[in-house]
C-alpha cells in the first residue's frame, strides 16, 4: 500500500499535503516546531536543485526550501525560511532543525 495516495487532478501540491501529510512536533533549543511531510518527489526535486545529491551544494537554499515547505509552525519560520534564523544570528538552531526534518521525512 502506498503511503501517499495519488494526488487528484486540480489539487495543488500544497493543498494535497494539507490533507494527506503526516505531522510531528519537535523541540529545538526550547522552541517547538510543527513539521509536515512533503511528497517524495518534492523532497528529491529540492535535493537535486540545491546540488545536495552531487555537484555544487547550495546549503542555504536547501535549508530555506525545507524550512518554508516542511515547518508549518511557528508561521514565521514557514514565511521567512532561513531568514528567521539569520535575524537571530543563530547557526545552531537551523542545523538541529535540519536533522529533525530529515529524520522526520525518512520515518
Amino acid at each position: 500500500m502506498k503511503a501517499w495516495p495519488d494526488r487528484p487532478k486540480g489539487l495543488s501540491e500544497r493543498s494535497y499535503r494539507k490533507y494527506m501529510a503526516k505531522q510531528k512536533k519537535v523541540k529545538v533549543n526550547g522552541t517547538e516546531f510543527t513539521l509536515q511531510s512533503i511528497s517524495p518527489r518534492a523532497y528529491f526535486d529540492l535535493n537535486d536543485s540545491c546540488g545536495m545529491t552531487g555537484g555544487k551544494k547550495a546549503t542555504a537554499k536547501y535549508l530555506d526550501g525545507l524550512f518554508r515547505n516542511v515547518v508549518i509552525e511557528p508561521k514565521e519560520v514557514s514565511a521567512k525560511g532561513l531568514d528567521y534564523f539569520e535575524d537571530a544570528d543563530d547557526i545552531d538552531g537551523p542545523e538541529k532543525l535540519l536533522k529533525e526534518i530529515e529524520s522526520f521525512l525518512r520515518e
